[in-house]
């Protein structure tokens, strides 16, 4: 059986050194069952921006680590595969580099899992 599949598409705006992220759709996301959560740079961005590994926390902390993330098509795309194992929510910061090595985390979107009863 495949996983459900959740599409971002995510623009950030760099002005003066702060990054501004927008989310299409925006909000916060909802598993209930294995889903992948694909998160794809808009060609909107500005500078040119590539995604690195996320940074992941989890609530309650010491939750099993159920999501899985990989970055693809050349820093474009950031695929989480979330197992949904446990309820939690889970924060992610997005975390994206400019053509300078420069990195810019975002406010953390927010993965709700609450596994079947």
């Amino acid at each position: 059986m495949s996983n459900t599949s959740t599409n971002i598409i995510v623009t950030v705006n760099i002005i003066e050194g702060v990054p501004t992220f927008l989310y299409e759709p925006s909000g916060t996301i909802h598993v209930t069952e294995a889903t992948d959560v694909t998160f794809t740079l808009s060609d909107a961005c500005s500078p040119r921006l590539t995604f690195e590994q996320p940074l992941i926390a989890y609530v309650p902390v010491n939750e099993q680590r159920d999501i899985t993330p990989s970055v693809e098509s050349e820093g474009q795309v950031l695929r989480l595969i979330d197992t949904d194992v446990d309820e939690e929510t889970i924060c992610i910061q997005l975390v994206v580099t400019d053509e300078y090595s420069n990195s810019y985390a975002s406010p953390d979107p927010r993965i709700v899992n609450k596994p079947p009863q």
